[in-house]
């Protein structure tokens, strides 16, 4: 399934005709937005040229999958589900990932910014999607994902030479500006030193360009575009198809337009380096092959996709969503936080969120929501919290290997504090049968506590627990808590994967 070559952006409306099309645009104006006032029905009715029912009823289908979220009474954003997917891209990319190391040694080596553009055939303009910076006290760090125009700039002529020419990959060499006399529109953009325009393998056409900001040094124009050729070059140079590629399942068995958008998503995103796909997606997306192929076609219409034929990249519009959403001021906690908010809500119990960090093999609380009840435990955020001592950690501790436990020093708390090796095999044997764990005054004097676990691709991630004081246990309905925080935990398991590994299965069941 080849892509066409890219065309001026009005032949890009015709994408919003299909059901995936309209779900696309959708996103795309979430995103737009990510940062802004949230969308109301009736102004993104109005934005796209589509019904409020329309409207109304793909926002709906997208906040089911967190992919969409609402923010106050018939007003909608970016969900988290798309932010998780987004951030693996910025983690997954080899383009991207290797673009930031050699856009810091360019910058570096000749004291000028060094800039990444994407051409963007979906708006017919061009975005900043990597950037790399000189050590000097002025820096240019232009806003990644803003969308120019090919009028724009050196780097959008570039583009727009590019593409009449039709032909080979355009290089330009540019003086250095002798002064600042610039149209207002691009004073804040430096003019470039040197830039080059090439089509790379994974269909992202691309600029780089360095930008001098007056600060002297800077390499000759001849020995600046030699540089910008070699990232080029070393960017050509990367794998086209992901080594060892995992096979991506989609988190559930919904075979709706929006779950199918989801997997499509989470296939670009997991494997942003390309997904092997001769035999085709049908089976990945719960469909048959003619249905799986107006998919992808679809999405590549919408750039959201490029398809070789061989395999599946993410395309200009997904690293655009990508520079925009997927960066680090949106950790765990915070993409989480809706989830744990309605379990409080549910309970009236104050949750904390445990996050365990594989490497370390540590675990601490990143976020506790106080319940509404008269009397709640305050617990501290940031501190490191034992494994086997207490509902949060021992939620973990379940799901590790059984040496893991084996090799604790096991340090007394309270008189209720495990600290045989035995004694606490037999509970973590008890909480993998039963799914939740359990912890009587064992780590805080007078606390009692229920912990379930959540899981990120299959591997245990971390736990939501409920701290009760010892007093209310006997009046506290257990069995409607545990499915309140087993309901919490099935939930933020689903936001966080990719579906790179078989889903864990819910203990217990």
């Amino acid at each position: 399934m080849p892509n066409p070559r890219p065309e001026p952006a009005a032949s890009h409306a015709v994408a919003a005709t299909s059901s995936h099309g309209r779900l696309i645009e959708v996103l795309d104006a979430l995103v737009r937005r990510a940062e802004g006032e949230p969308w109301g029905v009736r102004e993104l009715a109005s934005e796209l040229a589509e019904s409020r029912s329309t409207i109304n009823r793909i926002l709906a289908a997208l906040v089911e999958r967190d992919l969409a979220a609402e923010d106050g009474a018939g007003k909608y954003r970016v969900g988290p589900r798309l932010r998780v997917l987004m951030q693996a891209v910025s983690a997954h990319s080899a383009v991207w990932n290797a673009s930031g190391k050699l856009l810091d040694e360019l910058a570096g080596d000749a004291k000028q910014s060094a800039l990444l553009s994407v051409y963007a055939p979906h708006c017919d303009g061009y975005f900043v999607l990597c950037c790399g910076e000189a050590a000097a006290t002025l820096a240019f760090r232009p806003q990644l994902g803003a969308i120019y125009p090919l009028g724009f700039g050196d780097i959008g002529r570039a583009f727009a030479d590019h593409l009449n020419s039709g032909a080979q990959p355009d290089q330009q060499q540019l003086p250095v500006p002798a002064d600042n006399g610039q149209a207002m529109a691009e004073s804040e953009f430096p003019a470039a030193v040197a830039l080059a325009t090439r089509c790379l393998p994974q269909g992202l056409l691309v600029t780089v360009s360095l930008h001098d900001l007056g600060a002297g040094g800077g390499s000759s124009a001849s020995a600046a575009l030699r540089k910008v050729e070699q990232v080029l070059n070393h960017l050509e140079g990367l794998p086209v198809t992901a080594r060892g590629c995992p096979q991506v399942r989609g988190c559930d068995e919904d075979s709706a337009t929006a779950a199918r958008l989801e997997v499509l998503l989470q296939i670009l995103c997991a494997v942003p380096d390309g997904y092997p796909c001769k035999a085709g997606i049908a089976a990945e997306l719960q469909c048959n092959s003619a249905t799986a192929r107006k998919i992808v076609e679809s999405a590549a219409q919408a750039s959201l996709v490029f398809a070789s034929g061989q395999a599946l990249y993410p395309a200009a519009r997904l690293y655009q969503w990508a520079a925009v959403l997927g960066d680090n001021r949106f950790p765990v906690a915070k993409l989480c936080r809706a989830i744990v908010e309605a379990l409080v809500k549910q309970t009236g119990e104050t949750v904390a969120f445990l996050s365990f960090d594989a490497c370390s093999s540590t675990a601490q609380f990143i976020e506790v929501a106080q319940g509404w009840k008269p009397i709640q435990y305050k617990l501290e955020t940031g501190v490191e919290v034992p494994l086997y001592a207490g509902a949060a950690g021992k939620a973990v501790l379940a799901h590790l290997a059984p040496e893991f436990a084996d090799g604790l020093t096991l340090n007394r708390f309270t008189e209720a504090t495990i600290v045989s090796h035995s004694a606490l095999q037999a509970d973590l044997l008890a909480i993998r049968e039963r799914g939740w764990s359990q912890g009587d005054g064992e780590r805080v004097l007078g606390a009692f506590g229920i912990g379930v676990p959540f899981f990120v691709d299959g591997q245990v991630a971390g736990s939501l627990s409920a701290t009760i004081p010892q007093y209310r246990k006997q009046d506290c309905d257990l069995a409607a808590l545990v499915d309140h925080m087993k309901l919490a935990t099935s939930r933020i398991s689903r936001l966080l994967s990719l579906g790179t590994a078989p889903a864990q299965g819910e203990p217990g069941q």
